[in-house]
């Protein structure tokens, strides 16, 4: 056989697998360096059964094999509350269909300032138009959206998943606004919101309270002042409730009130319980505090993806690293104790391989199967997103795993429609409960998460 009837016979796909880059794409980066300021320690649960505390984050959404407490009843004010919400953020329909491009335009170039009842939305910057168009895809004319700054983006309603829960990709974090305040001095602003924070706090037994900056080129210089007024809002915090630290919330619940200093004198509140957020970070920037010496800042990454479903791998199970190399979500997953098979034509951090519960395989991921199935299926490769998925597919009808998590490069144009094709291939493949958000340690991609049915 000559050496061109061989090459032909090859599977298609990289021949590589996972640490490849195709040509004329940007190579991503695994994680960024980040500002070391007001991080927040990660307790993440345990997927394995007989782990009762291992429910979901809240705000989470459950998978259907996941086992946890019963949720509390709600008290008549959070119920007030929800009730409250809902006419601004009631079921809407997704509509797969073309973006309109005039229409985005349009709200892209709006001059609108956001107003009471208005819901607001931050994101990185530079996804204001992804999140807008992610927004207008809804019934027409249902939201609404508009961009108000760099990383905000207003919209008069929000879209709710079937567990009646927010459900976008683009955005980190959005609340119903009920008060906007202006004033010069930090006093007077913090007096002007202070009727506002009694009000949500009627009837609660305990709170967090988060006052953010939008992070962007223009908000994140007002730190500062956030701070300052974070203090001054102490002066007016009498109430029965008691304020707890975020990581309290993530554990026991509570209602969550956020500000957000829209600029220097303007500032936004909104109330919402933590069951209900989009994120429990200020200003949905989940800062991964990782001990240890890893071998990639994608270790962030995945312990954020862990973060916000809301469960983890345990001891003992085993895992599968799709594109492992240097090792980042590998040492994670070992940090946890699992079993991890590392799949990369490329080599791992030496530190690693020294562990007896990795095994590496220098190969392609497109040629790997499993000798048996495996608990958790975690994939990060630099590949072009729809034959990753198709890969993934496969995985899930032959039943080789539980549980998904991938992190999917973006093209850099038409992004919500490849979300729809991503979404489409995965659930015909079998997996369901997909979600997909660009977490905070994400760039120009996403992270999903599925479990097989």
């Amino acid at each position: 056989m000559t050496r061109r009837e061989r090459g032909s016979q090859r599977k298609p796909g990289p021949t590589r697998g996972a640490g490849r880059i195709q040509p004329g794409t940007a190579r991503p980066t695994r994680g960024r360096a980040e500002n070391r300021r007001g991080r927040v320690q990660t307790q993440v649960t345990s997927s394995r059964p007989h782990h009762d505390h291992a429910a979901t984050q809240p705000g989470a959404a459950r998978p259907s094999h996941a086992r946890g407490r019963a949720k509390p009843q709600p008290s008549a004010t959070r119920q007030e509350q929800r009730r409250s919400h809902s006419p601004a953020s009631a079921a809407v329909r997704f509509e797969a269909r073309p973006t309109d491009e005039r229409a985005l335009e349009q709200c892209l170039r709006s001059e609108q300032p956001l107003q009471v009842g208005d819901w607001l939305w931050t994101m990185r910057e530079g996804a204001e138009r992804d999140l807008i168009e992610e927004l207008l895809r809804y019934e027409k004319t249902a939201l609404q959206p508009r961009r108000l700054s760099a990383a905000l983006v207003a919209s008069s309603r929000a879209p709710l998943d079937a567990d009646a829960r927010l459900d976008v990709t683009f955005a980190r974090q959005g609340f119903l606004v009920t008060h906007i305040a202006r004033a010069e001095a930090i006093a007077e602003l913090a007096a002007s919101l202070a009727p506002a924070l009694h009000a949500c706090l009627r009837g609660e037994k305990r709170y967090a309270l988060q006052v953010f900056v939008p992070d962007s080129t223009a908000g994140n210089p007002l730190a500062t002042r956030a701070e300052a007024l974070d203090q001054a809002l102490a002066l007016h915090e009498a109430s029965d409730a008691e304020r707890i630290p975020d990581a309290d919330l993530r554990r026991h619940g509570g209602v969550l009130i956020q500000i957000c200093l829209l600029s220097h004198t303007t500032a936004a509140l909104g109330c919402t319980p933590s069951d209900r957020a989009l994120s429990l970070w200020p200003g949905g920037r989940a800062r991964m505090k990782l001990a240890g010496d890893f071998p990639s800042r994608a270790a962030r990454k995945l312990a954020e993806a862990f973060a916000w479903l809301g469960m983890a791998p345990g001891s003992g199970e085993t895992c599968v690293d799709l594109g492992a190399a240097p090792g980042g979500w590998s040492w994670l997953l070992l940090e946890r104790k699992a079993r991890v098979i590392a799949v990369d034509p490329a080599r791992l951090e030496p530190k690693l391989m020294q562990n007896s519960r990795l095994r590496h395989v220098q190969g392609s991921a497109f040629d790997f199967t499993p000798e048996q199935p495996v608990d958790w299926l975690l994939c990060d490769m630099a590949w072009r997103p729809l034959e990753v998925a198709q890969m993934l597919g496969r995985w899930a009808r032959q039943r080789h795993t539980r549980m998904l998590v991938a992190n999917f490069k973006l093209p850099m144009k038409r992004k919500v429609e490849m979300l729809e094709r991503l979404r489409a291939v995965l659930s015909a493949s079998g997996f369901a409960s997909i979600r997909m958000r660009q977490l905070y340690h994400d760039r120009e991609e996403i992270t999903l998460t599925a479990h097989v049915r």
